[in-house]
Parts: C-alpha cells; sequence; structure tokens
C-alpha cells in the first residue's frame, strides 16, 4: 500500500467515527439539559475519542505487518567459490626436442643418457642421438651429443680435462691411430682424433676410419663419432655449430627481445616451437627449436601444466604434455617469429 492510499484510508476511518460520535453525543431536547446529561455525553466522547485511537493504532499497525509482510525476501547470496590452487611443479632443465641436427629422422634420441662422466664432467641437461643408415654391410652410424654445463667456465674446464684422454673418450682406447689429435677450427674451441675400428665379430669394420669430434661453444659442447666414409661427421658438426650461439656471447636475437618469466602469476606471450608429450624419444616433425637458435632464440622446456592457458589456446591436454617456447612481453614482439602465439600466465617459478 502506498503511503497516499494509507493516508486516504485513515481518514475514511477517522470521518466515519467522528459522525458516529457525534451522533452518539447529540444531547436531549434544551429544556432537558441537565448536569446528568452533560456527564453522559462527555462519557461518550471521551469512549468515541479512545475507539478514534484505537482504530488508527490498529490500522497502522496492520498497515505495517502488510506491508512487512508484501516486501520481497532478499535474494540468498551464494557461498564465494574458493580460487583454484596456483599450478605447482618443475620447469624442465632440458634441451628442446629437435634441436641437434637431423634429429627426425634419428634412430633413437635419449635425454639425460648415460655418458661418461670422467670424460664430459657434470653437465647441467644433455641429449643424445643416434643415425643409422645403409644395410648390414654398408651400414653407416652417426652419434651426436650435446652437453649444457651450468657457465662457459666449467665447459672449458671439460675440454681441457678431455684432450689428454680424447682417444679412450671415443670408445677405441687402444686402438691404432690414424690422425692424432688435432684442434680444428670450429666452435670456439675443438677437439678431433681418427682411429681404425678394430676387429669385431663379424670382421665388417675392422680398419675403417674412426673419426671423434668434440665441439665447444659457450656453455655447451657437441660431441660427434662416425666412420668416415663420407664427411657426414663434420657436416653433422657444421649444422649443429650455428644453434649452439644461444649458449654463448655475443649471439644477439635476430629481432624482438624476449622476456624470462620471473614470477608466479605473470603474464607472457608465448611463441611456440613445438608441443610434445613428455618422455618422447621422437620430436614433433614441426619442431622449431633449433631453427630458432640460428636466430638467437634459445627455447625453453616447459610443462603446460606450469602455463595457464596454453592447452586450451593449442588444443591439447595439458597433464603429461609439454612445449617449446620463447616468451616475450607483447603479443606483436612474439608473433615476429612467425609461430604459434599464445598468451598465458606462468607458473612453477
Amino acid at each position: 500500500m502506498t503511503a497516499d492510499a494509507e493516508h486516504e484510508a485513515v481518514d475514511q476511518a477517522f470521518r466515519a467515527l467522528r459522525a458516529r460520535v457525534d451522533a452518539a453525543a447529540a444531547g436531549p431536547p434544551a429544556e432537558r439539559i441537565e448536569a446528568r446529561g452533560r456527564r453522559r455525553r462527555t462519557g461518550h466522547v471521551v469512549l468515541a475519542g479512545l475507539t478514534v485511537l484505537a482504530v488508527l493504532a490498529g490500522g497502522w499497525t496492520i498497515t505495517r505487518d502488510l506491508d512487512r509482510d508484501a516486501a520481497p525476501e532478499p535474494p540468498a547470496v551464494p557461498p564465494a567459490t574458493p580460487a583454484p590452487p596456483a599450478p605447482t611443479g618443475t620447469r624442465l632443465d632440458r634441451i628442446p626436442p629437435g634441436f641437434l641436427a637431423g634429429e627426425t629422422g634419428a634412430e633413437q634420441v635419449i635425454d639425460h643418457h648415460d655418458f661418461q662422466a670422467d670424460c664430459f664432467g657434470q653437465p647441467v641437461t644433455r641429449r643424445a642421438m643416434t643415425e643409422v643408415d645403409g644395410e648390414q654391410e654398408r651400414r653407416r652410424q652417426l652419434n651426436q651429443a650435446l652437453y649444457v654445463y651450468r657457465d662457459e667456465d666449467a665447459a672449458k674446464a671439460v675440454m681441457r680435462d678431455l684432450r689428454p684422454k680424447l682417444q679412450r673418450c671415443s670408445g677405441f682406447d687402444g686402438a691404432g691411430v690414424l690422425e692424432p689429435v688435432s684442434s680444428p677450427a670450429l666452435g670456439g674451441e675443438a677437439l678431433s682424433i681418427t682411429v681404425a675400428l678394430p676387429a669385431d665379430g663379424a670382421g665388417e669394420q675392422t680398419g675403417q676410419p674412426f673419426r671423434f669430434l668434440v665441439v665447444r661453444v659457450g656453455s655447451a659442447v657437441a660431441e660427434f663419432g662416425g666412420i668416415v666414409r663420407t664427411p657426414e661427421t663434420v657436416d653433422r658438426a657444421a649444422a649443429l655449430i650455428p644453434r649452439l650461439c644461444v649458449f654463448g656471447p655475443g649471439c644477439p636475437p635476430r629481432y624482438a627481445t624476449p622476456m624470462t618469466p620471473s614470477s608466479n602469476g605473470a603474464e607472457a606471450w608465448a611463441a611456440v616451437a613445438g608441443v610434445h608429450e613428455t618422455g618422447t624419444r621422437r620430436p614433433p616433425g614441426n619442431e622449431q627449436a633449433g631453427v630458432l637458435a640460428t636466430l638467437g632464440y634459445r627455447a625453453v622446456v616447459v610443462p603446460l601444466t606450469c602455463d595457464l592457458g596454453a592447452a586450451p589456446a593449442l588444443g591439447v591436454t595439458a597433464a603429461g604434455n609439454s612445449y617449446s617456447v620463447v616468451y616475450f612481453t607483447s603479443r606483436q614482439d612474439a608473433e615476429t617469429l612467425g609461430l604459434p602465439v599464445v598468451r598465458v600466465q606462468t607458473y612453477c617459478l
């Protein structure tokens, strides 16, 4: 009920009661007016006044009750939904899949492979591959491995300690030396030796020249080994060396400057070099980490669960998968690489 309607109802009730009070209070003819009559009329007036007050008070109470009953109940406030926990985990300190030369056609690719610690010290991360080509009689096998150390001084120490034991570290200690230890002009520094393969069970490779080549660039050391029938061993080194510049100084990015995430929940634009299943021994055919390295960009391997927004944007499942990525502060900068670009929030830092 509105305020005007409420006032009109009270006025009507008051007029009706007033008429009743006036009728009740009407006196007898003048000749019969006495003190007793006056007292009686006074009593009616008082009673009528009390009745009006009671009705008015009651009407006000009823009106208030009606208004209270008609008022809508306030909507229930739903309980607050707790925020999902921030992703936790460990970013992968790995050499990106596809970084080694010729990886997509390799027979086998292994991260953190077994290696001779006495020869190559304690790298932070490592990756190796084996290529096998040809029939049994003409089989050609090439081995390639990359070791990355905590800094350039650690990598230099490996090369210094490796020189006097290079033949043993080639795997053919005691074999005839065809070309002694030399220092080819490759990378920052290089060591090479060529030995004659010892007799094997079938005698197929006996006496064949086997070249062992080690090249360092910055904090990275690459190892190559193969039968020198063709120049694959050197060619593999030549193909990988330009990529190794990202592990040393003097390798500026060709386009926009990348950034390194430094806080959980921070936003970044990720240029995606490749998406791959964690633990796989074969990189995806379109992995671009090696190509990016020749342009001065060092892609990092990140579990998709650590970068919110990456998996749905790429249309893949986050659990168990990772991607090779270069981060930028803006979309425009990220798009200079010509790769898929996604906006992410970085965690696991």
